[in-house]
């Protein structure tokens, strides 16, 4: 005996699949989006942190070779990861942190 084709069930199943495949994307590129290893993802909120006590209070953004210096500042006690990963994760949390943080008057 030969099951019949349903049409709207197919459908369905083929939606739900879609939007639990669209889940799991959306999931993994916002995650990957701070950095793909641990150390870069600390790094990036280390340096988000920073940033923000520093706009916070009243400073201006550094130069890109002054966010180096901080960065190595920081990361100086690390002793595993690719030290160059640290830094740029670090910088672009500095800047964003900068970015979001309330303005000092």
């Amino acid at each position: 005996m030969s099951r019949q084709f349903k049409p709207v069930r197919f459908f369905v199943m083929m939606a739900v699949a879609a939007f639990f495949v669209c889940g799991v994307t959306a999931f993994f590129t916002h995650r990957a989006a701070h950095g793909r290893t641990i150390e870069e993802r600390s790094a990036y909120f280390v340096g988000e942190k920073a940033g923000e006590e520093a706009a916070a209070a009243g400073r201006e953004l550094p130069s890109a070779a002054d966010l180096n210096g901080i960065a190595q500042q920081y990361f100086a006690r690390q002793g595993s990861g690719e030290p160059m990963a640290w830094k740029s994760a670090f910088e672009l949390g500095y800047t964003d942190g900068s970015k979001k943080a309330p303005r000092a008057p």
